[in-house]
């Protein structure tokens, strides 16, 4: 299946064992030597059993303790690799003397920052809504205008929920990475010291069906579903001055024959008894932009791949292609998907240092 296609899978590991018992009340003319070897041979035939049972239970003891040996392994390897990447405990990185105040003081509700509007890229808790582009605010006056008379937060009850520092531009000169939460929803702020003066640089938040990350490097991801065939979001970096550059957003949306087993997009056929992930994004970070597309065909359940013979004229890809560039947008194939993604990494200064960060502990 395909890499960006995220499927859980439950692994059930059955043992079966089963007991074969001889008992016969039939041929009432049996002899006494004849039901001793028959019991005789009953006795062999139950001991070779137990044996065989025995030696197939303790070979599937065996491969049970491997494949759970196996899997805390994989969890612990995982552990590792989230602990590297995740913002750091404030007792493992060397803050300077200024920040280390001025953070604390942030977090106390004493010290003021300034509110980024570029750097703001949450959906439901949106500082753009109660705070002024260039102004700067202390937490406790950030709290008290979201659940300020209002507002869609009105009369929540804002805490402090994590504290974390990360690294921007990977140059040992710590940012404080922090969430605040209210009800159901979690706000994530980095705020970073400029010359003694605070800046909130970036704001994303996160709930039950939106998860915003920042990563120790400044790497930022922020994804959420809109259904069990629909998820999408968008991509970016905070760099060393403190600065958020949009990368890319992008949706993938899994699209299922109807009743009579025809595919359709766009009001277009694209084929029968198969099923379509369609994968879109864009440099635009108003949504208004066109978009690039490219799909993958899978079975009509949309659990996996379907070979398509590319060869065939009106084969489910081209047909899928004539139904994208029919709807104003560009069809890509996923190899030119990625190079386009890659070459605007760079545009946008997203080092592989930076991007890549940790990349070597990642155990799957």
């Amino acid at each position: 299946m395909k890499k960006n296609v995220v499927i859980m899978l439950t692994l059930c590991s059955i043992i079966g064992t089963t007991g074969c018992g001889i008992n016969s009340n039939e041929g009432a003319v049996n002899t006494s030597s004849e039901s001793t070897l028959f019991e005789s041979l009953s006795e062999g035939v139950a001991s070779e059993e137990a044996s065989t049972g025995n030696e197939q239970m303790e070979a599937a003891s065996d491969s049970t303790s491997e494949n759970e040996a196996s899997s805390e392994d994989s969890y612990d390897a995982y552990q590792k690799y989230m602990d590297y990447i995740s913002p750091k405990d404030k007792a493992t990185v060397k803050l300077d003397a200024e920040s280390e105040k001025l953070y604390q003081a942030f977090i106390d509700g004493t010290e003021p920052a300034q509110y980024d509007i570029d750097g703001d890229i949450a959906e439901y808790i949106c500082l753009s809504e109660a705070l002024e582009n260039g102004k700067s605010y202390t937490l406790n006056e950030i709290k008290e205008k979201l659940s300020s008379e209002g507002q869609y937060g009105e009369g929540w009850l804002y805490e402090i929920q994590s504290e974390g520092y990360i690294d921007l531009g990977l140059d040992e000169s710590y940012e404080l990475c922090m969430d605040i939460g209210a009800s159901e929803f979690s706000l994530t702020l980095v705020v970073k010291n400029i010359d003694g003066k605070l800046k909130i640089c970036f704001a994303g938040d996160s709930w039950s069906r939106n998860s915003t990350v920042v990563k120790y490097s400044g790497y930022v991801e922020s994804y959420g579903s809109g259904g069990a065939n629909y998820h999408g979001g968008q991509t970016g970096y905070i760099d060393a001055n403190g600065k958020y550059h949009f990368w890319y957003r992008s949706t993938e949306e899994g699209i299922l024959p109807d009743d009579d087993g025809k595919l359709t997009y766009n009001d277009q056929l694209i084929g029968e008894n198969i099923g379509m992930y369609l994968e879109s994004f864009s440099f635009d970070r108003s949504y208004e932009g066109k978009e690039y597309q490219y799909v993958y065909i899978v079975d009509s359940e949309g659990r996996e791949d379907v070979e398509v013979d590319l060869s065939q004229p009106g084969n489910a890809y081209e047909m899928a292609q004539k139904a994208i560039e029919s709807s104003g947008n560009t069809y890509v194939s996923d190899t030119e998907a990625k190079a386009l993604m890659d070459e605007q990494r760079k545009t946008i200064g997203l080092s592989d240092e930076i991007y890549k960060y940790g990349e070597e502990l990642y155990p799957y």
